[in-house]
């Protein structure tokens, strides 16, 4: 949601309120939304696909049913063969997502080559410092940011193609 761009609707005894996914999030492991206890979410808006496309995938333990150790969200606009405008966000890797503003840099106004989702990739690996809060390894779960960013603008490529 905060890779696309996404609104969710919060209403309250008072009143109702649009919060941007990117700012529904704290990095506060106690207090981590914005929602306050007698709202309720009743509506998430989705942006028209006007041009981009999007992906995630998690890292987890077991099945779909787990949460993800890691996830890693790629957002691309497309102009022609080019990448107009991205996101990148990590999940798993703070206590909120992460966007990685340097990631999605490596990809504007380039085509996706395998140098420009490697520089990608390699950005998306810096910042990223997953949370001691599964049996993973650290640093195999932080190796695993640049595989996950990887394969997700693969797929990404993959899609548009003609």
């Amino acid at each position: 949601m905060v890779a696309i761009g996404a609104e969710y609707v919060l209403v309250g005894p008072q009143s109702e309120r649009v919060v941007p996914a990117a700012r529904f999030y704290h990095n506060d492991g106690i207090n981590y939304l914005t929602k306050q206890a007698d709202e309720i979410l009743t509506a998430v808006r989705l942006p028209e696909p006007d041009g981009w496309d999007a992906v995630y995938h998690k890292l987890r333990r077991r099945g779909s049913f787990d949460f993800p150790v890691l996830g890693v969200a790629a957002w691309v606009k497309w102009d022609g063969g080019k990448v107009a405008d991205a996101r990148i966000v990590l999940g798993g890797v703070a206590s909120y997502p992460q966007e990685v503003p340097e990631a999605a840099a490596a990809l504007k106004d380039a085509a996706l080559s395998d140098e420009t989702i490697e520089r990608a990739a390699d950005a998306a690996y810096r910042p990223s410092k997953p949370m001691d809060n599964t049996d993973f390894d650290l640093s195999w779960r932080k190796q695993m940011t640049q595989v996950y960013v990887k394969r997700a603008l693969g797929e990404l490529r993959e899609r548009h193609r003609p």
